[in-house]
């Protein structure tokens, strides 16, 4: 099952610093979610992370850096996803020179599942899933109906939302391409420990990790 982390939205200090510790300690997808960074500012921040760990990035913002940097994809928000995207997305395979990326968008609802795409997504990340309190499946998320859409669907889903220690297992027995940590990562005392106890829990319940 694939581990992804997702960044917070607000930058903590040394924050690029963390991101590279963890790539060294086996992470292999980062989605960097900046979106109030200026072009610049998010090339800054990638300057700080080792050219070797570059093509396990996945940028949601300020895409042409994706081409400089050589990053591992992009992702596509509500705003690229307007009815001029067709038209950026263009122009970007243009700009890109036709280089291989994962393109990933985010689904709200389950019965997104079953929409039809224009265009081919590597995976799709979708929430907010579970209940960050409980773990128990967040209002609308109702257990034999996210089994069949999954098994279903030949769509990768990637939970996110509410994720935590409590449901790597959950997510994994409903069918789950992958889960994605946020806030349990960012908000604890020590990100970077948090991370290996995430690799631990994994070990411990035979889950493979992507």
């Amino acid at each position: 099952m694939k581990l992804i982390v997702i960044t917070g939205s607000k930058s903590l200090a040394d924050e690029p610093s963390m991101v590279t510790k963890m790539f060294e300690d086996g992470l292999m997808t980062l989605h960097l979610r900046k979106p109030k960074l200026s072009t610049q500012e998010m090339r800054d921040y990638i300057e700080e992370i080792p050219e070797y760990f570059h093509d396990r990035i996945i940028i949601h913002s300020h895409h042409i850096l994706a081409a400089k940097f050589n990053l591992k994809g992009i992702h596509f928000t509500a705003t690229h996803l307007s009815k001029r995207w067709k038209y950026f997305f263009i122009r970007m395979r243009l700009r890109l020179k036709f280089v291989k990326l994962y393109k990933t968008r985010s689904y709200k609802r389950l019965a997104n599942i079953h929409s039809k795409e224009e265009h081919n997504f590597d995976y799709y990340l979708m929430g907010t899933v579970f209940n960050n309190l409980t773990g128990e499946l967040y209002g609308g998320f109702y257990e034999e109906a996210l089994i069949a859409a999954l098994k279903n669907s030949n769509k990768k889903i990637v939970a996110r939302g509410g994720i935590s220690d409590k449901v790597i297992q959950k997510a994994h027995d409903y069918g789950f391409h992958g889960i994605g940590f946020n806030s349990y990562i960012w908000d604890a005392e020590n990100p970077c420990n948090q991370f290996l106890n995430v690799v631990k829990l994994f070990k411990e319940l035979k889950i493979e990790i992507e």
